[in-house]
């Protein structure tokens, strides 16, 4: 049975991307987007599939800003049942 893509990317690995709810046009980024997964909106709670991915790029300057990861509003992290950007978890980096 063949899944429906959701998203740009189709890989196994976790990407970076750039969301915007079609219920109430908040936008936003997130470091941990994956194949055909979702993350909530904040401001109206709907499912928001990315509509740009693209790959981690490793960067020798500090990041800007770390903010913490909602798993709670994370389809992969509800699914895998812990944070989706382990180290740890089975789809490797």
């Amino acid at each position: 049975m063949k899944t429906e893509n959701k998203t740009p990317y189709q890989g196994n690995r976790r990407t970076c991307g750039y969301f915007q709810c079609k219920k109430c046009n908040k936008h936003w980024f997130s470091a941990n987007t994956w194949a055909n997964c979702s993350q909530k909106c904040k401001s109206c709670n709907s499912d928001v599939y990315p509509y740009k991915q693209v790959r981690h790029q490793k960067s020798d300057e500090p990041p800007k800003e770390i903010r913490p990861h909602p798993q709670e509003m994370c389809q992969k992290c509800r699914q895998l049942g812990y944070f989706c950007g382990s180290r740890f978890n089975s789809y490797g980096k």
